[in-house]
């Protein structure tokens, strides 16, 4: 294989060459890094009560005994925590495709202005930790 001395790259190539590189060097999320399981944020057993109450009427989650059949059924994801904040925050259809979304009849509501963000990060904890039991 040929290389040339950079000096002798045009200025798009030195960036193109670069962004490349950088590519490489942080292309690894740094949870592929970590090991062990992710920290949790909130607090589930303070999620779990709220999950029944407001989630159960429509998802189904083992953890929870709750079966309804409106929205995803949760016990077949593998959300990230992250993620299932932004669906509780912004409403489900805001971490789904278009396609996916399209597969219901409703959209499930956005919880930002009703629920606290500790309430929320609860919620997230709760789902997390019972879709990632072994």
């Amino acid at each position: 294989m040929r290389t040339r001395a950079l000096s002798s790259w045009s200025a798009g190539q030195r960036l193109t060459g670069l962004a490349a590189g950088l590519t490489i060097a942080v292309g690894v999320p740094a949870a592929a890094l970590a090991t062990g399981a992710p920290r949790v944020v909130g607090n589930a057993k303070a999620g779990k009560p709220v999950f029944v109450s407001t989630c159960g009427v429509c998802h189904t989650l083992r953890a929870a005994k709750s079966v309804g059949t409106i929205g995803p059924n949760l016990d077949k994801t593998r959300l990230t925590e992250a993620v299932i904040v932004k669906a509780i925050t912004n409403g489900g259809a805001s971490v789904m495709s278009k396609a996916a979304a399209a597969k219901y009849t409703t959209q499930m509501t956005a919880y930002k202005n009703v629920l606290t963000p500790a309430v929320i990060q609860n919620l997230a904890a709760y789902v997390y930790n019972s879709t990632h039991t072994k």
